[in-house]
């Protein structure tokens, strides 16, 4: 990331985040679907359904999944979540999801260390596989790839 005292958090427990920042995700997001990025909502999606979707996902955070969010001067700018599977015979795989970082805060690097911190974290955690699934075309080719990824039909894989 450049010189922009951003930086970057693990978040594993519900804990860890405040009220403040759970506002700021829903913020984040929004300022994604706003932006007209692939990444699951319809602009139309309010901002209860955004809160909503954000209170399921901490609420999962239990050490195997896991949320790194980037901040800049204290304020979340960016996050991806890393959510691993928990059935027995995938334990060794994980998906990576809900990278976003927000517009105004774009083109600084902060996307590629999301990336690299969650994928490190990840195999820190014994995952040796992680997934995702992008609407063709959107970072896919041009991002995706850069960072290691392989294209297999609509998912990209990542061996770590």
């Amino acid at each position: 990331m450049s010189g922009d005292q951003s930086q970057l958090e693990i978040i594993d427990s519900a804990l860890a985040l405040s009220e403040a920042d759970i506002q700021a995700l829903v913020k984040l997001l929004r300022d994604s679907i706003d932006g007209g990025n692939s990444i699951g909502f319809l602009q139309s999606s309010s901002d209860g359904d955004l809160l909503e979707f954000w209170q399921s996902e901490i609420s999962k955070l239990n050490g195997d999944s896991f949320i790194v969010v980037a901040r800049v001067e204290g304020l979340i700018a960016g996050c991806i979540i890393i959510t691993r599977e928990m059935r027995a015979n995938g334990r060794h795989r994980g998906e990576f999801r809900k990278l976003m970082v927000h517009s105004t805060h774009q083109k600084r690097g902060i996307g590629s260390a999301l990336e690299r911190k969650g994928c490190d974290e990840a195999k820190r955690r014994g995952v040796s596989l992680l997934y995702l699934d992008s609407a063709t075309g959107f970072l896919v080719e041009s991002v995706y790839q850069a960072w290691g990824w392989t294209r297999v039909g609509s998912y990209f894989y990542k061996q770590l």
